[in-house]
C-alpha cells in the first residue's frame, strides 16, 4: 500500500495549489474500512521498518476484525456510517398496551382469568386490574366505569373491591396486595404466569382476618341448624362442608327461607372458583313428588324477588343428567362477610311439608 505525506519541508514555501471544485459527495465508507486505513496511516508515519510494519499492520487488522465482529453482534454498529436517526417502535409495539400479556401460559392464564370474573364476579364490584387485563375485560362487555388501571406497586388499590394481579407487581406490589386484599378468590395459571384474584379489605388484612373468624363460626353455626331443619335433606358429603362452615352466608339463609315454604333435598353444593380457598356458592335443590316442577317454580320466583345481597347472581330450572328438574342457585364473588348472626332460626311449619 502506498500513501502520500504531505508534511512541509523546511525551508521551502508551501505551494498553494488552487481550489478545485468540490465533487459529488461518494458514499462513506464503512467502520472497518475507516478503522483500517487509520491505522495503517498511524504505522506508515511512526514506523520505518517495512518488515515490522507489514506484521505490525496485519496484527492490528486481525484485532480490529475481531473487535468488529463483537460490536457487529452487539448491535453497536450499522452497515453504514450514517448519522443515528431515533428508532421509532412497529406499529404492534405501539399498539401493545403496557404490561402486555405475551403468547404462552401468560396468555392463557389471562384468557381464563378474563373469563371467570366476568361470570361470577359481581355486576356491581370495582375491579382493580393491570392494562392489558382492564382491556381484556373491556372487550368482554365489562364497563369502563367499573375498571381501575392499577399503578406501579399496585396503587390505587384501595379505590376497588376486586383486584387481578400477578406477581410481577413487585415486592411493594405485593406487599400492598397482601395487606389490602388478603383474600384470595381465585388464581389461573403458575409461576410468573399466575394471576391471582383477590378480595380487597380496606381495613387491612388483620381487621379482615377477625371477621373471617367470626364469619366462619356464623357460618358452622347455622350448617348445624340447617341440618336438624326436617324440610331440608343432605348427603353426606355436603353435611360436612355445612359442618366445616364452607358454605357461603347467603346460601345458607336462602336455603332457611326457602324451607320455611317447600321440603327440598340438597342434590349438591358447587363452586367454580378454581385455586381459591374461599366459600362455596352454588346449590342444586330438588322436590320429590307429583307436584315438584310447580313448587321448583315457585321456590325460583321466590328467591328472584329478593333484593342484595340476598338477590343470587344465576338461578334457574334445570335438568341434570338423571332428567329431573332441580333448581340451581349461585351467588356472585366475592362472598360479604358478617351477615349472619350467631343463632339462625327457621320457621317450620309441619303442615306446610
Amino acid at each position: 500500500m502506498t500513501t502520500e505525506n504531505h508534511r512541509p519541508v523546511p525551508g521551502r514555501v508551501p505551494v498553494v495549489r488552487p481550489v478545485r471544485p468540490a465533487r459529488p459527495a461518494r458514499p462513506e465508507p464503512s467502520w472497518g474500512r475507516v478503522l483500517l486505513t487509520t491505522v495503517e496511516l498511524w504505522a506508515s508515519r511512526r514506523l520505518r521498518h517495512p518488515a515490522f510494519l507489514r506484521r505490525l499492520v496485519l496484527a492490528m487488522v486481525a484485532v480490529t476484525a475481531v473487535a468488529l465482529a463483537g460490536l457487529e453482534l452487539a448491535g453497536v454498529f450499522t452497515a453504514s456510517a450514517s448519522a443515528p436517526r431515533a428508532v421509532r417502535p412497529s406499529v404492534s409495539e405501539r399498539a401493545a398496551p403496557p404490561h402486555a400479556v405475551s403468547p404462552g401460559p401468560a396468555a392463557a392464564a389471562q384468557s381464563a382469568a378474563v373469563a371467570w370474573i366476568t361470570s361470577q364476579v359481581s355486576g356491581t364490584a370495582v375491579i382493580g386490574c393491570y392494562p392489558a387485563m382492564c382491556a381484556s375485560l373491556e372487550a368482554r362487555g365489562v364497563s369502563a366505569g367499573r375498571l381501575v388501571a392499577l399503578g406501579p406497586g399496585m396503587t390505587g388499590v384501595l379505590k376497588t373491591d376486586v383486584i387481578a394481579t400477578l406477581p410481577a407487581a413487585g415486592k411493594a406490589g405485593r406487599t400492598l396486595a397482601d395487606q389490602y386484599a388478603p383474600a384470595l378468590i381465585a388464581s389461573f395459571g403458575a409461576g410468573s404466569s399466575r394471576i391471582e384474584v383477590r378480595a380487597v379489605a380496606r381495613t387491612g388484612a388483620a381487621a379482615y382476618q377477625s371477621a373471617l373468624r367470626s364469619d366462619l363460626a356464623a357460618r358452622k353455626s347455622a350448617g348445624a341448624q340447617l341440618l336438624r331443619n326436617p324440610r331440608l335433606r343432605f348427603t353426606a358429603a355436603d353435611a360436612a362442608q355445612l359442618r366445616a362452615g364452607e358454605v357461603d352466608s347467603r346460601l345458607l339463609a336462602t336455603l332457611a327461607a326457602l324451607s320455611t315454604q317447600f321440603t327440598l333435598r340438597v342434590t349438591a353444593f358447587g363452586d367454580s372458583a378454581p385455586g381459591g380457598p374461599q366459600f362455596i356458592r352454588e346449590v342444586t335443590v330438588a322436590s320429590d313428588g307429583g307436584s315438584a316442577a310447580a313448587r321448583l317454580a315457585a321456590a325460583l320466583a321466590m328467591v328472584s324477588e329478593q333484593e342484595s345481597p340476598y338477590l343470587p347472581a344465576h338461578s334457574a330450572i334445570v335438568r341434570p343428567g338423571t332428567g329431573q328438574a332441580a333448581l340451581t342457585i349461585e351467588f356472585a364473588s366475592p362472598s360479604p362477610l358478617g351477615l349472619l348472626s350467631m343463632v339462625l332460626t327457621a320457621d317450620v311449619h309441619p303442615d306446610k311439608r
